[in-house]
């Protein structure tokens, strides 16, 4: 398998989105807000750009359900065959419940269909309901840095409740980075970079422009899954979009 770096709640079932989320954990409120603010007009102007020349910010928000014009990309985290025709792309939160479940269901269609497969994590922390959330996601993407994303992505979720509740969910980060041999200074001040918290907004101001409501969401080839009960119904979905893309 191939892996590359493109740069508890105490309920069941899907997260559900609130209000936008916004970092408490290792930022100040006002650059935060500022950084925000930023990426959020440049994310605009390059998602209306690609819908076409005559777009205006409504119809770039309308092509998001539109299979001929989807506003997914296919950077960010990836792993299976990174040439694959075949992309699916999840929004998940690290400690979202479900998100920690649907790893399995990923991990055993990635198993099946490895190469015909790319797999890309797109983040959508949702601190208003998940209070470790931003800092999870932060946590992660400070792993990548030193080339660590995706093991950082599985102690995460195979150990959510260890930290899920927990009022400086830091100190296990910190402990999971210096079981997983990173360079423990350079993770912390990783976190705290600012072009980290850019990229997190990047994945969240995507995810809402397609109008993703909940977590996991996925997306395959671009076109939004919706409704999928089994792992069997998942894994046939996927096979169709392989058999349609060759």
């Amino acid at each position: 398998m191939n892996r590359s770096s493109d740069p508890k709640s105490s309920s069941s079932g899907k997260a559900k989105r609130s209000d936008p989320p916004t970092s408490r954990s290792l930022s100040k409120p006002l650059s935060a807000l500022a950084a925000l603010v930023v990426v959020a007009v440049a994310v605009a102007m390059f998602l209306v750009k690609r819908s076409g020349p005559e777009s205006s910010p409504a119809a770039a928000s309308s092509n998001a359900t539109s299979p001929d014009k989807p506003v997914i990309t296919t950077e960010g985290w990836s792993k299976g065959n990174l040439s694959a025709k075949t992309v699916l792309v999840e929004f998940g939160d690290f400690q979202c419940p479900s998100c920690a479940a649907a790893r399995v269901r990923v991990d055993n269609a990635l198993k099946k269909f490895e190469k015909d497969l790319k797999v890309v994590f797109k983040q959508y922390p949702m601190p208003n309901i998940h209070r470790n959330a931003m800092v999870a996601a932060q946590a992660s993407e400070a792993a990548g840095k030193q080339l660590k994303f995706w093991e950082m992505y599985e102690v995460l979720f195979a150990r959510q409740n260890e930290w899920v509740n927990v009022p400086d969910a830091l100190t296990f980060f910190l402990r999971y980075a210096t079981e997983l041999q990173l360079d423990v200074e350079r993770f912390r001040q990783d976190m705290l970079n600012g072009e980290i918290r850019n990229k997190i907004f990047r994945d969240l101001l995507e995810g809402q422009v397609a109008q993703v409501r909940s977590v996991p969401t996925f997306f395959l080839n671009g076109r939004i899954m919706q409704g999928v009960k089994s792992d069997a119904e998942f894994e046939e979905l996927i096979a169709q979009a392989i058999r349609t893309a060759q």
